[in-house]
Order: structure tokens, then C-alpha cells, then sequence
């Protein structure tokens, strides 16, 4: 029987549709998913959108509430694959969609890419 991570909890109570209905192998992979669901999200419908921006205040909430390897978990798999998708054009607008906790975060994960 295997233990669930917070992340992986949190995620799977609170954004069900961002794990693929089994179980994430670890916290990365998790948030791989929760990072691939909000890409395909965000451009989407209006309620697409809300649903988007539901999966950024959970990861903002495990991030501002959780430990240094949560962080590091949402900085290096989260916020990395949303900065690897980033263009210049919508940079202000993706900056503008994140909580300032993310927001720094992001920032720091596109300036180390």
C-alpha cells in the first residue's frame, strides 16, 4: 500500500481531473499532469479558464503552505513546464494570472531556463 504525498492528495481531492486516473509514480509526476491540464485549460472556453485558474490557487496553496522539497517539487515540474511554454506575447498575461507567491517563483524558473 503505497502513501500519498500531500501534493499528490491535495491534488487528486481538489483537481481530480489532473491526474490521468492513476496513481502518479511521485510529487513530480503529479504535478507534471497538473501543469499539462492548466496549458490545455487556459486556452480554452471561459469555464475552461476558471478551471485553469483553480489548478493555479491549489498549486499556490502547496506552495506558500508547504516545505522546501514542495517548493522545489512545484518550482521544478509545476512552473517549468509552464515557463517552457511561455512566449513573449504572453508573458504579462500568464504573469498577471499568478498569485504573488507563484509569481516570484515563476519568474526566478524563466530566468533559470
Amino acid at each position: 500500500m503505497e502513501i500519498e504525498t500531500k501534493i499528490t492528495r491535495t491534488l487528486r481531492q481538489w483537481i481530480p481531473a489532473a491526474l490521468t486516473g492513476r496513481s502518479p509514480a511521485d510529487d513530480y509526476e503529479a504535478l507534471r499532469e497538473a501543469a499539462n491540464l492548466f496549458l490545455r485549460k487556459i486556452k480554452g472556453t471561459d469555464t475552461e479558464r476558471a478551471d485553469a485558474l483553480e489548478v493555479l490557487k491549489v498549486v499556490n496553496l502547496l506552495y506558500i503552505n508547504g516545505g522546501l522539497h514542495d517548493r522545489n517539487a512545484i518550482e521544478n515540474e509545476f512552473l517549468f513546464l509552464l515557463a517552457a511554454e511561455e512566449a513573449p506575447g504572453s508573458l504579462k498575461a500568464h504573469v498577471e494570472l499568478l498569485p504573488r507567491e507563484l509569481r516570484q517563483a515563476y519568474l526566478k524558473t524563466i530566468l533559470e531556463y
